[in-house]
């Protein structure tokens, strides 16, 4: 019964012996101001020598029914002797713990968070106390997120795919996006004009005019002839010709010259016409076009 009740309320236990503790100290630390006060006034008496015998018999002999030891620290409070109910709680063997995980740790931290600043929304369900219950000291093994083989083989797709492309410094040092000379010349992409025309017919038969705008927006540009209206190079402006070559950012125009001119899109106002309508684009909502690469 002692043990049952010693398990459902361990704070009071706790803090009666606190107070027994407390009460002991007291009561010394009064025994040792009256003998102060005592030896103060018998002060005028002649001081006299007391031998080594005399002293070990002061050490050993109590004063008062309490023992002094010759070490300060061994007075202290934590040092004191436990009280018997906390013996008894301590040496109990009947006590029966929960096998599951975390269950006392759980039981703790919830008495020790129903105090403090945290405490209403803990209570309130609002806060959660993560912790982990279990700490591997010996044979711990570190948890691996991807696997080393599996990381040398990205690695390796990674550097045969960057063998594969070439960057845009090395696309212009090899000259790959530069027109080969026979092919400036305005007349050999006439009839890429002419499908052209043919293309935007059909697609325009079967979108409402609804869809008009966006059609147009999305439509494929290769083979109509573009007139620059603006451009932040002031050089560009005025250029007009069969678009050839279209990127992310610019277009490829082949001049009625035979001059391959390519036109940046950002901040730029093309125009060309279909049929009867003549279409107004602007450059900066073409640099998000799905050109199918």
């Amino acid at each position: 019964m002692a043990t049952e009740t010693a398990i459902q309320d361990p704070k009071k236990h706790a803090l009666e012996a606190l107070k027994r503790r407390f009460a002991f100290v007291e009561a010394d630390l009064l025994q040792q101001k009256n003998k102060k006060s005592k030896k103060e006034g018998d002060g005028k008496e002649p001081h006299r020598t007391t031998s080594l015998a005399d002293k070990t018999d002061a050490v050993v002999t109590p004063s008062f029914g309490v023992q002094h030891k010759k070490d300060p620290e061994e007075n202290a409070p934590a040092y004191l002797q436990l009280s018997q109910a906390v013996h008894e709680n301590l040496l109990a063997t009947n006590i029966k713990l929960s096998s599951r995980k975390g269950d006392m740790v759980d039981k703790i931290l919830h008495e020790l968070l129903q105090n403090g600043d945290m405490a209403q929304k803990y209570m309130q369900k609002s806060r959660k106390i993560n912790i982990d219950h279990f700490v591997l000291l010996d044979n711990y093994v570190q948890g691996r997120g991807v696997s080393t083989g599996s990381h040398i083989r990205a690695l390796r797709m990674h550097s045969k795919r960057s063998k594969k492309h070439m960057s845009m410094k090395q696309h212009k040092k090899c000259g790959s996006f530069d027109l080969p000379q026979e092919l400036h010349k305005y007349d050999v992409f006439r009839p890429m004009h002419e499908m052209w025309k043919g293309y935007m017919m059909q697609l325009l038969e079967t979108v409402g005019k609804n869809q008009l705008a966006q059609c147009l927006l999305n439509a494929d540009l290769h083979g109509a002839f573009i007139l620059v209206a603006e451009c932040k190079a002031t050089s560009f402006t005025g250029v007009s010709g069969i678009m050839i070559r279209e990127t992310v950012e610019t277009f490829g125009i082949i001049t009625q010259d035979g001059i391959f001119r390519v036109v940046p899109k950002k901040i730029s106002v093309f125009i060309f016409q279909v049929d009867c309508w003549k279409v107004t684009l602007h450059g900066d909502k073409l640099t998000s076009r799905n050109l199918g690469l």
